[in-house]
């Protein structure tokens, strides 16, 4: 019983993780951005680091966010799971 318990838990926590949405990021400024995101309710700023290609997580259940502030003009109001942007000259560009 013990074992069934623990390997439950175990398929839930990794259904949660597995669904967590994450965008690949290249900024081609010289200085860092925000992105303020809204994902199922919850607020989260991703920090973009300069000259620096990254994978960012929403850290979210969700597959999708909404772009509700930072430096960064996006041409889209949401980011979606699995999407690749260039950042230059503070605009992003979808790759």
């Amino acid at each position: 019983m013990k074992k069934i318990a623990i390997s439950f838990i175990t398929l839930i926590s990794l259904t949660a993780v597995a669904a967590a949405g994450s965008i690949r990021v290249y900024n081609s400024d010289s200085k860092s951005h925000k992105i303020e995101l809204k994902c199922s309710g919850s607020s989260k700023t991703v920090e973009i680091d300069a000259s620096k290609t990254t994978t960012y997580t929403f850290h979210s259940t969700s597959k999708e966010c909404d772009i509700v502030g930072g430096t960064i003009k996006f041409p889209t109001t949401k980011l979606t799971d699995g999407g690749s942007w260039k950042i230059k000259d503070g605009v992003a560009t979808k790759e």
